[in-house]
């Protein structure tokens, strides 16, 4: 997979820091400061006023479908109705067998090329197209719903290739941001009642 980071709002810590000021009618000495505060006090509405924009490539159609539930987010998508997926790429989950799966891939093709010969429409030929296919979209969301996907996605029970993912998501936002985006065992906010070694997973990264 391929991710960009497209756009951000620019200098996001002065940005939150001079919006929030507005509520308690004052200047903060340290902005960096306020924004910890906000944060660990779950004052999180300031937070929706950063925004970033994400180009993601090279994500199964599984991996989309489980991204486009958090609706707060906003998603252009490849469209499997008008682009044709003739000779389409795959992704590979780790716990298959290579060979067997890249076959079993091959031969969909193969079946979905057939159909588009036979002048069956892409809308309806992509009936065919498996879960491993890939898509690329483009995603934008503000910074409080990238701290609950953060919260929701790092976790170590999160499928390994959404994860994946928001790792890499996470890793294009400006470093001052990134204390806010950890699985939710680690946001010391959100309790976790099932304890797992996500904690020290993420601890040894």
């Amino acid at each position: 997979m391929n991710v960009t980071l497209i756009q951000s709002t620019p200098n996001p810590i002065e940005m939150i820091s001079q919006i929030a000021s507005i509520c308690y009618d004052s200047t903060p000495k340290s902005a960096l400061g306020l924004v910890k505060h906000l944060y660990k006090n779950g004052h999180d509405s300031v937070f929706e006023h950063v925004v970033f924009t994400f180009k993601i490539e090279g994500i199964s159609r599984a991996c989309s479908h489980q991204l486009v539930r958090h609706r707060h987010c906003s998603f252009t998508q490849r469209s499997q109705r008008y682009c044709s997926e003739d000779g389409f790429e795959f992704v590979t989950p780790p716990s298959v067998v290579d060979e067997l799966f890249a076959k079993d891939m091959e031969k969909i093709d193969n079946t979905y090329q057939i159909y588009l010969g036979d002048d069956v429409p892409n809308e309806d030929a992509r009936y065919l197209l498996p879960n491993a296919c890939t898509t690329s979209l483009y995603l934008t969301c503000n910074l409080r719903e990238l701290i609950h996907i953060a919260n929701e996605r790092l976790c170590s029970r999160a499928q390994w290739e959404i994860r994946e993912l928001v790792e890499q998501m996470c890793s294009l936002v400006p470093q001052e941001l990134q204390f806010m985006l950890v699985p939710k065992c680690q946001s010391g906010r959100l309790i976790c009642n099932s304890p797992c070694k996500g904690r020290e997973k993420n601890e040894e990264r």
